[in-house]
């Protein structure tokens, strides 16, 4: 993104997440105190929960009616179901960062900014008072005329009083994140096991990376274990089998090892029976 200069006018977005947080962020500016927001934006990684699609639906029909541009925003070419499908992997791999917010979310939104001409963008994130330690994630590099801001925290409002803003107004919003997030709990794996369409998601996702994961590695030998400048395997290859060196789609762990979805299930029921 270019660099604002001092002609340039800020526009305050509300990145919408469909969840507690950006709900309460969202009401609080409609009902209790305007906060100043120009628009609202909802990057779709097209595998959100059915909830967070109808929350997402509600609050656009309620921007429309307060004349609050609420814009939905898509990554171009596929969805993160499709892209863990295509390459094999999973959102959180073995010695990488965890890119699927950043290539589905925060790219997509800022992609959206720069085709609106918006050039000094105030972001306001959904992050909790007793989460302050999750707002450096959201520092602009030096280069990005960007800032972001946290209602929030400045606000001293905890998850408990957000819950408590959205049943006064008399509606129900789900915790937002894709189906299959590798950073669920435990309880919200089960759920996501139970649930027909999540769960035949994370089984397809695990599935083809365990395959993926042979084959890569696999190909990197026979080929002669080549990388590049940067010590890395070539495009198409792995130089681990990450799968048998014991990664999973989720990053919880249970007795210091990460657990396949259908290990999860299994666990998960077999300790509700024994309950």
């Amino acid at each position: 993104m270019q660099q604002a200069s001092i002609f340039d006018a800020q526009t305050r977005v509300l990145s919408f997440g469909g969840g507690v947080d950006s709900s309460a962020i969202l009401l609080i500016h409609l009902f209790h105190k305007p906060l100043g927001i120009d628009r609202v934006v909802f990057s779709d990684t097209g595998a959100e929960f059915p909830e967070t699609y109808q929350n997402v639906e509600y609050f656009s029909n309620l921007c429309a009616e307060h004349g609050l541009p609420f814009d939905i925003v898509k990554k171009g070419g596929e969805t993160i179901t499709e892209w863990c499908l295509r390459l094999g992997v999973v959102p959180v791999m073995a010695g990488g960062s965890h890119v699927c917010s950043k290539k589905f979310k925060g790219d997509v939104i800022a992609k959206w900014a720069r085709d609106n001409n918006i050039t000094w963008p105030v972001y306001l994130i959904g992050i909790e008072a007793n989460e302050g330690y999750r707002c450096s994630r959201f520092t602009a590099p030096k280069s990005d005329a960007a800032e972001y801001e946290y209602p929030l925290v400045d606000m001293g409002l905890t998850r408990e009083d957000c819950e408590r803003i959205i049943a006064d107004h008399g509606i129900t919003v789900r915790k937002s994140s894709c189906m299959f997030c590798p950073f669920m709990s435990r309880e919200e794996i089960g759920e996501a096991m139970q649930n027909p369409t999540s769960a035949k998601v994370i089984t397809a996702i695990e599935a083809r990376f365990e395959k993926a994961s042979a084959e890569k590695h696999a190909a990197w030998i026979a080929a002669g274990k080549p990388t590049d400048s940067a010590g890395r395997a070539l495009r198409g290859m792995w130089k681990k089998d990450s799968w048998a060196e014991g990664r999973r789609l989720f990053v919880k762990t249970d007795k210091g090892r990460q657990l396949s979805a259908d290990e999860w299930n299994k666990k998960l029921n077999s300790n509700e029976a024994a309950a």
